[in-house]
Order: structure tokens, then sequence, then C-alpha cells
């Protein structure tokens, strides 16, 4: 008996501990962004812009950090915005303009953003559950045949291709149960093991480069634009337009890069698929479902429906023919939706506050011409992105390059959100680098340097891109 009690009362104690050593570095961040809003900065003279700045530090430690989960360090923005700068009376001086300030902060928590991301959640979930996406998947590796540079190809397609529709997280998920089979039947194959599971997460992270609703970073920067006006909107195919080519050479880039890397040879593999699904009528209404949304976001300027608007449809179609039922509803992954609504509500009170504007003068390369200037500005965020949620860095880096001069609004949300797409350097830098992880088939080493190699081949592209095209996404 001595000897369990005594273990029981270790592990208590060292759960204990650990759990004080986090709140202790917790309440260091928040104490830091404290002491942090009364250095002798210019500009933070005013009560508003402090008060904001004190709230900024405080959600980039915690977003870095990950001391408390991020969908939390959301909800301390929402709140302590509300409460610190948006109460009547309050240091952002509203009274009599007509202005409720409190709500403008409360006004992301429903924003059409979050509608499209809701019901992005719903459609994949729906197919999901009903195996239309096995069903689809099975559907275009199999043309690709069984030899590896080929069933390499398939993979990264069939994996890009679902992720400009749903979830990276949710897509590498499915890919990687597809892909388990495979690796299972490869044997002594380890170099043909490693490059299929590599190649899952890595496409899922270029695929959603190519719509609005592929990834959060992108929400975020097409959320932000649309609070500038019409003229900085970016439409969903108008996304489409530039997004889908750069993921096409950037999946073409990944394809090269793995088979020069792992050199998997020219032997055929035996591979298998999951069983055949039967067909039943939720599995028909999926498939309606599903083509009728993706065929009315794709056509939004024929019919003028909001993409948003479109979101709604699978929502309702789903809820009322039981396609997805309360269980369902819980497993969607609301802390990304919460994670984006405290982003924007940040983004909101630092051009309330004149926060934004305050550190833009402050940033050493605000006037360095545009190739370099948007180069910084990259780099930045797929260097916090790498160690922070791509959703987090991009919540902090748009708001203020958007006010830089020199280079446009729309020009500058677009580079930061592809930029934070293509951090995948670490098992830690993105979910789904962290579910191929799991399956032990490749090593931290592995995703650094391949990861970073992508990135970087990436990081070229998209830059090229907007620098030579810059005229030309002005107009999308």
């Amino acid at each position: 008996m001595p000897t369990p009690l005594r273990v029981k009362f270790t592990r208590q104690r060292v759960v204990i501990d650990l759990s004080f050593a986090t709140a202790f570095k917790t309440l260091l961040c928040l104490a830091v962004a404290v002491a942090a809003g009364y250095l002798p900065i210019p500009g933070l003279e005013q009560a508003a812009p402090r008060i904001c700045f004190v709230i900024f530090v405080a959600a980039a430690a915690l977003w870095i950090t990950e001391l408390i989960p991020p969908y939390a360090t959301s909800v301390m923005v929402i709140v302590t915005c509300v409460y610190l700068l948006g109460l009547p009376r309050g240091p952002l001086h509203l009274e009599g303009t007509g202005q409720q300030s409190w709500q403008m902060f409360l006004n992301p928590v429903a924003s059409p953003v979050l509608i499209l991301f809701f019901g992005g959640f719903v459609l994949a979930k729906g197919a999901t559950k009903h195996g239309f996406d096995v069903r689809l998947a099975r559907a275009f590796i199999t043309p690709f045949g069984n030899r590896p540079s080929l069933l390499l190809l398939g993979v990264i397609l069939t994996t890009a291709l679902f992720s400009l529709f749903m979830s990276n997280t949710a897509t590498t998920a499915m890919m990687i149960a597809i892909v388990a089979p495979m690796l299972t039947q490869l044997g002594s194959h380890d170099r043909a093991k490693k490059m299929l599971v590599l190649a899952v997460p890595f496409a899922a992270n270029i695929g959603g480069i190519g719509t609005i609703i592929g990834t959060p970073p992108n929400a975020v920067a097409a959320s932000i634009l649309q609070q500038l006006g019409p003229d900085q909107e970016i439409t969903f195919l108008g996304w489409m337009l530039f997004g889908v080519p750069i993921a096409v050479v950037l999946l073409l880039l990944l394809w090269g890069v793995l088979l020069l890397v792992y050199r998997p040879g020219k032997e055929a593999l035996s591979i298998t698929f999951p069983d055949t699904i039967e067909v039943t009528p939720g599995l028909a209404i999926v498939v309606c479902t599903f083509t009728l949304t993706v065929l009315l976001w794709l056509t939004e300027p024929l019919h003028g429906l909001p993409t948003a608007v479109v979101a709604m449809l699978p929502i309702a179609v789903f809820t009322a023919f039981n396609i997805i039922n309360r269980e369902d509803l819980q497993d969607l992954d609301w802390d990304v939706m919460i994670l984006v609504a405290g982003g924007m509500t940040l983004g909101v009170a630092m051009k309330a506050s004149g926060l934004s504007d305050i550190i833009v003068r402050g940033i050493p390369f605000a006037h360095l011409p545009l190739p370099v200037l948007l180069a910084a500005v990259a780099l930045v965020s797929i260097t916090l992105s790498n160690f922070m949620s791509h959703t987090a860095a991009s919540n902090l880096v748009i708001p203020i390059v958007i006010a830089l001069s020199g280079v446009s609004p729309k020009l500058s949300a677009v580079a930061v959100a592809l930029a934070s797409s293509l951090a995948m350097s670490l098992p830690i830098s993105t979910p789904p680098n962290a579910i191929a992880f799991a399956t032990r088939a490749v090593t931290t080493r592995d995703m650094a340097l391949y990861g970073t190699l992508v990135s970087a081949l990436g990081l070229g592209v998209v830059l090229s891109v907007l620098i030579l095209g810059a005229g030309l996404m002005e107009k999308l």
C-alpha cells in the first residue's frame, strides 16, 4: 500500500506544480503587457491607444506561448475591448456621435465571414459522416495508378482539392486516414512512407491558399478588407483567380521537391482503399447540397448571392434532414471561429483607438520600395506563423500592414495571408503538420528540413506573383 500512495501523491503534486507554473507564466505575460503600456512610446499618451496596446501585447504573448488555449485569448480580447474601451463615457469618447462603441467589438462575432466558416465546417462534417469524402478521394486517386510518382501526385492534388473548401485540419485527418492503409502495405519502403505522409499536410496548407474559406488567414484578410470598403473587398471568385494559380504552381513544386528528396523509384506499390460505402438517402442529399453550394460559390457574379448567404444552405439542409445531429454540431471547430472573431475584434480596436497608425509610424521599413516591403511583411508573417497559430499571426499582422504607406491594403493583407499559410516547418506550426507527425512515419527533422524548403520556394513564388501582378490584384 505505501508505494501506490506515494506514486499517486507524486503524480498529483507534479500536476499541481505544472499548473502553478502555467499560471505564473500567464500572469507574467499579463504583467509585461501592463508594463508595456507605460513605455514612453510616442502616441501612447492618450488612454485609448495605451489600453489597446496593452491588450495587443497581452494577446500576442498569449497567442505565441499558448499558455492558455488560443480561443481563450480571443475571448479575453473581446471582453477586455468591451469593458476597457467600449463602455459609455469610455476612452474612445463616442458619446453623442450615434455610435455604440461597445457594439463595434461584438459585431465580429456575427460577421458574415464566421457564417461562411460555419457553413464550410457543416459541409465538411456532412461529407465526412456520410462517406462522400472517401468516395471522392477514391475517385481522384485511383486513376493515377500505383507508380510512386503518380500516386504522390494523386495524393497531393486530391488533398489540395479538398482543402479548397474544407478546413486544412479536416482535410488532413481525412487524407491521412485514406493514406494509412497504403502505409501498412509499404513494409520497408520508409522513403515512400515519408513522402506520402509529408505530402498530405503540405498539400493541405498550400491548397487552402486557393479560396477565401480554404484557411482562416484568408478569411481574416477578406474580412478586414471588407471593413475598409467595397473598393478593397475581394469576392470569392476574385480570390480564386489569383489563389488557385499560385496553389497549382506551389503544388507542382511540392511534387518535384518530394520526388527529388526521397527518390521512391518506379516500382509499383500495392494500394487498397476503404470498403465501398452504401448509397443512402443521406449520401444523396450530401452530394446534391455539396455540389449546389460549391457551384453557387463559384458563380457569385452571376446571381449576386454573397458567399455567406450561400454557406447557410448546407446549414439549413443538413440540420433539417438530420444529416448532422446535435453531437455533430458539438464536434465542429468552434474554437477556430472564436479565434477568428477575437482577431477581428482586435483589428477593430486597433483602428478605432488609433493604435494601428501609431505602430505603423514606428515601423522602420514603412517607406521601403514595394518589393522589399512585401518581402519584409511576408517574412515577419511566416516567422510568426511557424511558432503560433496561422490565424493568430494574421490577426496580429494584417491590421498593422494594411496601414503601411507605399503598398495597398489589398496587396499587403493578401501577402500576410498567403505567407502565413506557407508556415509549415515544425509539427507545432499547423494542425495538419501535427496530424501527420502523429503517424510516426516522419520526424521533426524531416518537417524542419523539407517544410522550410517548400516554404522558402513558395514564398518566392508568392512574392513574385504579388509584385509582378500588383496592378491586376487591385482590379479583383
